[in-house]
């Protein structure tokens, strides 16, 4: 009588293969940028800016591309800041409200990576930049809301764009502007601009005349209207002055409108200290040299001159990087200090472990209905089924359960065009038994042995193996 064998457990083993991707450059396009600030200044993509005092609910800007909705809507409270901000990017919807930053109705902190956005830190503002599109928001939050927002798209977003930014290429008219994009909502009001003269603005345009010499009466009538009923709020009318002495980039212009206006510089946490013109990503501990995009300059809080963020730590403390230790299991680790493991190896790259591919082949065990995934997770299979054990490019593995017992009836495993079925004490090849073990067969991409009386083993030409266990 031939004993019989049950095909009691497997365990599969694999190499991991990456490929690289090239990206291309492509030549360099004309930046659009559209902003709003104070209690309500609007700078547009094209044409003059102007001003909106109004509680009611704007499109700031909007476009479709792709049949995909990409609008910001804002609206300010009594206080001139933005209290609502919501933005659409591909059918997501992210809101900005009260300080929170909600992404399809969950609360969010930056840094926040989705599929189709991320969201982070950009100097002392947060910026939410799509992931599809050259399309960001760029924001400064402080109590009571936002007071300084801007969009910026690229000539490349082949699209027409409408709101209270206009269009890319075509100044619009200010009250069109205004009638168009304005949301529908019984409860607001807008009201008309109040001029009233205010010395802090003559006295601001008078000193940087020769910055902005065009049209320098207009913008001091925008100041007034801005200003008037927010004498007393930094939030308000700080960001107006900041953003035309921005323009004349001199350091003395920077001191004296500070001083007239009573605006301090932004506090910074810790040992960071305030620059005018600082690094978008503060260099840190894990990331001590960001890329070009992330290097941009901007209003910022950075480290002193020689030294990164111990982003390891708490309280926002500065060290040079040479300082810098990873921690594993309780212990500390030198920069540059490398730690070894059965499997890979890991170096301390200021404070993140680097580590090489994990040079242990990964295994998948099924022994009856208990499961052990490649990763190590496991669960057990709930019906006594055939199931797809895993599968690749070119080859699959299905298991088939006996309805009598919790044990593997068959095997069965296609490779390329080859398929091995194993079940009780036997091995087919393409149909045929296999009776000729320990070598490849004709033909055949795969070797085939018994390394013990209940335990079989495949090895394929392509680094692919297989082992299968079976008892009497």
């Amino acid at each position: 009588m031939t004993t019989q064998r049950r095909i009691l457990a497997f365990s599969l083993s694999l190499a991991s293969v990456f490929g690289t991707v090239e990206l291309l450059k492509t030549k360099e396009t004309q930046t659009y940028t559209c902003r709003t600030f104070g209690s309500g200044i609007v700078q547009p993509f094209q044409g003059e800016s102007y001003y909106v005092r109004s509680d009611c609910p704007f499109t700031l800007t909007s476009f479709n591309v792709d049949q995909g909705e990409y609008s910001v809507t804002i609206r300010r409270g009594h206080n001139g800041l933005l209290v609502q901000v919501e933005i659409v990017l591909n059918n997501v919807t992210t809101l900005l409200q009260d300080g929170h930053v909600v992404v399809k109705n969950k609360s969010v902190s930056d840094p926040c990576d989705q599929k189709y956005q991320h969201i982070f830190k950009y100097g002392i503002y947060t910026r939410l930049k799509s992931s599809l599109l050259p399309f960001s928001v760029t924001w400064h939050s402080v109590c009571g809301g936002i007071n300084s927002l801007w969009v910026t798209l690229e000539s490349e977003l082949n699209t027409t764009t409408s709101g209270l930014c206009g269009k890319q290429n075509v100044a619009g008219h200010r009250d069109e502007l205004i009638r168009d994009s304005k949301l529908h909502d019984h409860k607001c009001k807008t009201s008309s601009p109040v001029l009233q003269k205010n010395d802090i603005c003559r006295q601001f345009f008078q000193e940087i005349k020769d910055c902005v010499q065009y049209n320098n009466s207009h913008y001091q009538r925008l100041c007034e209207e801005n200003i008037f009923g927010f004498e007393n709020s930094q939030s308000v009318f700080c960001p107006f002055f900041k953003e035309f002495a921005s323009q004349c980039n001199h350091s003395t212009i920077n001191r004296f409108w500070r001083h007239l206006t009573k605006c301090a510089e932004p506090r910074c946490p810790g040992d960071l200290i305030y620059r005018e013109k600082g690094p978008a990503v503060i260099p840190s501990c894990s990331n001590p040299k960001p890329p070009p995009f992330y290097q941009e300059l901007t209003e910022s809080c950075a480290c002193p001159e020689g030294n990164v963020l111990n982003n390891g730590a708490k309280g926002y403390r500065c060290i040079p990087w040479s300082s810098c230790s990873c921690e594993f299991a309780g212990k500390s680790y030198r920069n540059g200090e490398i730690r070894r493991s059965k499997c890979h190896s890991c170096t301390c790259h200021g404070v993140v472990w680097r580590c090489s591919e994990n040079f242990c082949r990964r295994r998948c065990v099924i022994e009856g209905p208990f499961v052990t995934t490649f990763d190590g997770k496991q669960y057990v299979l709930p019906q006594k089924c055939s199931y797809v054990a895993s599968k690749g490019p070119n080859w699959r593995i299905r298991i088939h359960f006996s309805r009598k017992g919790l044990y593997l009836r068959k095997v069965v495993v296609r490779f390329s065009e080859e398929l091995f079925v194993f079940k009780e004490n036997k091995v087919l090849w393409n149909g045929q038994e296999i009776t000729k073990f320990h070598q490849f067969q004709e033909n055949c991409n795969a070797k085939i042995y018994w390394v013990s009386s209940t335990f079989l083993q495949v090895h394929t030409t392509s680094g692919f193996f297989f082992s299968n266990s079976a008892v009497p």
